[in-house]
């Protein structure tokens, strides 16, 4: 069996994370029509660090070889947020038996225990959308 590769402190994580973030960024600044980068995250502080960097380095939010991803249904409120200010944003959905699934889930759920607080927080979004679409009230 393969090692799990998480980083033991959560802050040894993150910046390994920006760090890679940043030269992946710098490479599709380069040249977008030959590097594709994914941010593959459902860190909010991640996310917003790439637009940022994004704009900085001049890297067009469409076409400019550079997308955001996230699984189906977390972090959906950061996906739609990206989506409406242009970026390209794909879901992933894991697929197979649960026997299959549910240890690559886990190990989601454990490397980003922010999901967790950020599934709280879309519940909340949710409901305060429903509230609005349904009573008509901002």
């Amino acid at each position: 069996m393969l090692a799990v590769p998480i980083e033991e402190d959560v802050g040894q994580e993150k910046d390994g994370y920006a760090e890679c973030l940043e030269l992946a960024l710098g490479l599709a600044a380069q040249d977008g029509d030959d590097v594709g980068v994914m941010v593959a995250t459902h860190n909010e502080a991640s996310v917003l660090q790439a637009t940022q960097r994004m704009e900085e380095l001049g890297i067009p939010r469409q076409g400019g070889g550079v997308c955001f991803g996230q699984l189906l249904g977390m972090c959906d409120h950061v996906s739609l947020a990206l989506g409406e200010a242009g970026y390209a944003v794909y879901k992933s959905m894991p697929y197979g038996t649960a026997e299959a699934t549910l240890p690559y889930l886990a190990r989601r759920a454990r490397e980003n225990q922010a999901v967790m607080e950020g599934a709280r927080r879309e519940r909340g979004l949710l409901a305060h959308e429903l509230r609005r679409r349904l009573l008509r009230r901002p």
